[in-house]
């Protein structure tokens, strides 16, 4: 039948009217150029998000790390008998000593966070390390009864949070003989 058709239109194939059968190079360029613009566009938005989520992690973390600190400082200074709080230029980075029947504890800054650190009347002693993802100003201050521990971090950049931590708590009255 072809053979037909194009010896009658002088050995050419005459098109089909109305129909095409592929697309332009025009029209392949411009679906190419709106496909990587969107997926740039979304591939900006999923960077984003990591991002975003990464920093709330931290933020997370150190709220978490902050929370625990101020909860075991309390409970220490709820056990004691004395405390004291170091200067901020002590040696060895020594923050709060606190005097228990059984033990002793402190707390001394390092770089990225607190270390507490008890040694039991034994000999043994314990080491828990408190990491924060930014460095932190500690400071610590004892007067009479009232113990407090306080840590913030430096003034944040644009869109980056602050932390402030302060842990107060109060050495237990002392027991008088004959009182229960």
């Amino acid at each position: 039948m072809k053979s037909s058709i194009a010896a009658s239109c002088g050995g050419r194939i005459a098109p089909q009217s109305g129909r095409r059968r592929g697309v332009s190079l025009v029209e392949l360029l411009a679906a190419m150029t709106a496909a990587s613009v969107v997926m740039a566009t979304s591939l900006g938005l999923v960077h984003r998000s990591f991002s975003f989520e990464s920093r709330s992690r931290g933020i997370l973390a150190d709220e978490r790390t902050a929370l625990r600190l101020a909860r075991q400082f309390r409970t220490d200074v709820h056990e004691a008998v004395t405390a004291t709080g170091g200067p901020d230029d002590a040696p060895g980075g020594v923050l709060v000593a606190i005097g228990c029947p059984d033990r002793r504890i402190t707390y001394r800054r390092e770089p990225q966070g607190l270390v507490r650190r008890t040694e039991l009347t034994t000999g043994v002693a314990t080491r828990e390390h408190y990491p924060f993802s930014k460095p932190v100003e500690w400071a610590a201050q004892a007067e009479g009864r009232l113990v407090s521990l306080t840590g913030t971090t430096a003034v944040a950049a644009a869109g980056q949070p602050s932390l402030a931590l302060e842990a107060v708590a109060m050495l237990p009255l002392p027991r008088e003989v004959g009182h229960d």
